[in-house]
């Protein structure tokens, strides 16, 4: 029987681990070529300048002189200067209403540019990073030409992206910008950036059946990660001066061998990505001093492990997958794939005690079906058919509810944002209806496109409820609240369209695996009632029972590094992942199964 697991070893999924690659789809149609209160008529007497005081009491609006509306010409530098002094103190809220008082008065254009350049800086301070984004978006739309704050938007754009829990919000701004001479701190960033993007937009067209441009797209990445400099993985500057915020960069450059192993793959060249891989280990290595970044020396551990056993090299397959480290974002990925590694070498024990850990309470809700198939064809192969059988009636038990709940859900022709909600309600705990139907919605979270959209969508009404909802009244009525509630309330509802479209995909793609699983389950079992007709068989001709079983060598030995532990049906978490399950026998010849 040929396992499923092959369909969920494709490399080209695998950029979305740099922290997360936009969805495949949304390439297609992106182009790499490249908005209060009224101000108070009366003007504040000068005061003496407050003492210093930790933390900041607020400026109120009376004391600060952001002006009247129709201001006189050449005032500008004046209310900028005021506001300025303002955002110095540190009092953002306060800053950030005098900025966007000096946007709105048509008098004081000369100063705008600066005006909202620094009102995104305040909006940064006060921790509403994608109202300071859409405000870098304006700066940046006027382009370098149109603006002397374009290369420091840049900068920032880059930085608040970095606060945010999704970085690939601003992938689309840096692609929009590609032209751009962007400034050399960030050089490497963002020419990292647009490889990513490449690689993304290459992988939706060769999904799309269009060759010859995805080569085109990949061309591309190769060009751009060569420019990304070694030197790109070292550890940030502790105070970067002047006006240039901190970048906390991961290791760029182990980042762009790892994208260029990804298109040396994707274009058939696996020797070529294997030592791209490789690379990706030593340079990761936390002994080489470099900037750590353990989650891409995960995955270039997890890629390697793949291709070997693509090409059914399946000891180093297990090699690469042990290297994985516990716990990671990945490692139960990796246990999983590596049962199938251990079953293809005869390693029936070492497989059996992977799918013990993966189907352990401690993971009730993460989704592994074909998990019970692969220890049915074990005991099957073993001549254990009561057991197989009894994997078989556990995993249809198990199964056939969630595949009709399944059918259910996908069959309803609601809107996106409708099934977003029903998505919502699950993760939130507030979904009506059964534990299956709870688990099924729970289950679309588990594709990483769908849950870094989710992710971003809390952290937009976050910023609505809390950072918005957090800030002192004067703060909250006034006119720039209103606009940046609007953008939020748009945002929100782009995000929702799109994360009910991509979770109903998700489910529809799950239930027709489901369907699949529980269709070999059936043929297992026919076969299994086979051969236990024919011992039958064999037991009538002879006249009495034939037993085929055979007891099996073992060992209870273990390694100095390791405490051998009867299992008695319970699970400590600091053992999974460790289990052997002991087959004592079965009808598979020992010699047979030693030399695989």
């Amino acid at each position: 029987m040929t396992p499923h697991l092959l369909r969920s070893l494709a490399l080209a999924a695998a950029a979305a681990v740099l922290a997360g690659a936009l969805p495949a789809s949304a390439q297609l149609g992106m182009d790499l070529v490249p908005d209060e209160k009224k101000a108070q008529d009366k003007k504040a007497q000068p005061k003496k300048a407050p003492e210093a005081k930790r933390p900041p009491a607020p400026t109120t609006l009376p004391e600060l002189d952001i002006g009247a509306a129709g201001a006189k010409k050449g005032e500008a530098p004046r209310r900028m200067a005021a506001a300025n002094q303002v955002f110095q103190r540190g009092d953002f809220d306060t800053a950030a209403l005098a900025y966007d008082a000096i946007l709105r008065d048509p008098a004081l254009s000369e100063a705008h540019d600066e005006a909202r350049y620094q009102l995104a800086k305040s909006l940064y301070r006060l921790g509403l990073y994608h109202s300071s984004l859409a405000q870098l978006d304006l700066i940046l739309q006027r382009g370098p030409q149109g603006t002397k704050y374009f290369h420091n938007a840049l900068e920032w754009l880059f930085q608040v992206g970095k606060k945010t829990v999704n970085e690939d919000v601003i992938v689309n701004e840096v692609a929009r910008y590609a032209n751009g001479a962007f400034p050399p701190s960030s050089q490497d960033a963002f020419t990292y950036l647009l490889a990513r993007y490449s690689y993304e937009r290459g992988h939706a067209l060769d999904e799309a059946g269009r060759p010859a441009e995805a080569k085109k797209a990949y061309d591309e990445v190769r060009r751009l990660t060569v420019q990304v400099r070694p030197e790109a993985g070292a550890r940030p500057p502790a105070h970067p001066a002047g006006d240039e915020p901190r970048l906390d960069e991961a290791d760029l450059y182990a980042r762009a061998r790892f994208l260029d192993g990804l298109v040396q793959y994707a274009e058939g060249n696996g020797q070529s990505a294997v030592e791209s891989f490789k690379e990706v280990v030593r340079l990761t290595n936390p002994k080489r001093g470099r900037a750590p970044d353990p989650r891409v020396r995960e995955q270039a551990f997890l890629q390697l492990a793949r291709i070997h056993y693509e090409h059914k090299q399946n000891r180093y397959a297990i090699f690469y997958y042990d290297k994985m480290p516990w716990g990671g974002d990945s490692w139960l990925e990796g246990l999983w794939e590596a049962s199938y590694a251990h079953y293809r070498i005869g390693d029936y024990e070492k497989a059996l005690g992977n799918l013990l850990t993966l189907q352990s309470p401690y993971f009730r809700d993460a989704w592994f079906p074909e998990s019970w198939i692969l220890k049915a064809i074990i005991y099957y192969e073993n001549c254990r058919y009561p057991e197989a059988r009894a994997i078989l009636d556990e995993f249809h038990g198990g199964y056939e509810g969630l595949l009709a709940e399944l059918d259910r859900i996908t069959g309803q022709r609601s809107q996106p944002a409708a099934f977003y909600d029903l998505l919502e309600d699950a993760e939130r705990g507030r979904a009506q209806g059964s534990a299956q139907l709870r688990r099924i919605l729970k289950l679309a979270l588990t594709d990483r496109d769908v849950k870094r959209l989710h992710d971003t969508i809390l952290e937009v009404e976050g910023e609505m409820d809390r950072g918005l909802g957090g800030r002192r009244e004067a703060f909250r009525g006034s006119s720039l609240a209103k606009d940046l509630r609007a953008q939020l309330e748009a945002e929100r509802g782009r995000l929702v369209d799109e994360a009910g479209a991509r979770a109903r995909a998700k489910l529809e793609y799950e239930r027709d695996a489901l369907k699949d699983l529980l269709q070999q389950a059936l043929r297992i079992k026919i076969e299994v009632s086979r051969q236990e007709r024919q011992a039958l068989e064999g037991a009538l001709t002879r006249g009495g029972p034939v037993d085929v079983l055979k007891d099996y060598r073992y060992s209870t030995a273990v390694s100095d590094e390791h405490l051998y532990w009867p299992y008695d049906g319970e699970f400590w978490r600091d053992e999974l992942g460790t289990y052997t399950y002991t087959l004592t026998k079965g009808c598979r010849d020992v010699a047979a199964r030693e030399a695989r």
